[in-house]
């Protein structure tokens, strides 16, 4: 089996480049998405949110705000998650390529033979869970969860105080 030429490995590089700025434009947009949800729902709930404190409706309200964080957070992970990964694939290209054409535009394959060897590029601190508390998830997402507990506490509050 020859080795694989400049080209082919330039393609297959750019290949998974491609990828890794989709992963990164879909975290960026998931961001955008979820403060213009979060926006509107206050927007046009502020009074429910802040008004009768204990009442009902506002804290269905505040609870309702809680779906969209958490979904948007889990996915904004899944996206980072996926973007290592294809990273990892990256580093396994540069590295192999030039000697083996196995696995030649295969970017579905996350478990590799090298020199014999299974490689798994799956890594466990490149999971969902993982990067659900990483240093660029973390803090953005606990900001409104935050925002929204404190509404929790607020209508709570008023009820326990009755």
């Amino acid at each position: 089996m020859s080795n694989p030429s400049e080209n082919i490995i330039h393609k297959e590089l750019d290949l998974i480049q491609d990828i890794i700025k989709r992963m990164a434009a879909n975290s960026f947009q998931i961001k955008a998405w979820l403060i213009g949800l979060l926006s509107a729902i206050v927007v046009f709930s502020i009074e429910k949110l802040t008004g009768i404190a204990g009442s009902f409706i506002g804290i269905f309200t505040s609870l309702l705000l809680l779906v969209p964080i958490f979904c948007f957070w889990y996915l904004d992970a899944f996206f980072l998650s996926t973007e290592k990964l294809y990273r990892e694939l990256y580093k396994w290209v540069v590295a192999n390529r030039p000697e083996t054409k196995a696995y030649l535009y295969d970017l579905n394959t996350f478990t590799r033979v090298t020199n014999g060897q299974e490689v798994n590029l799956i890594k466990p601190e490149n999971s969902i869970w993982q990067m659900m508390k990483s240093k660029t998830l973390l803090p953005f997402y606990l900001t409104p969860l935050s925002f929204v507990l404190l509404l929790l506490a607020y209508h709570f509050s008023a009820l326990l105080a009755i």
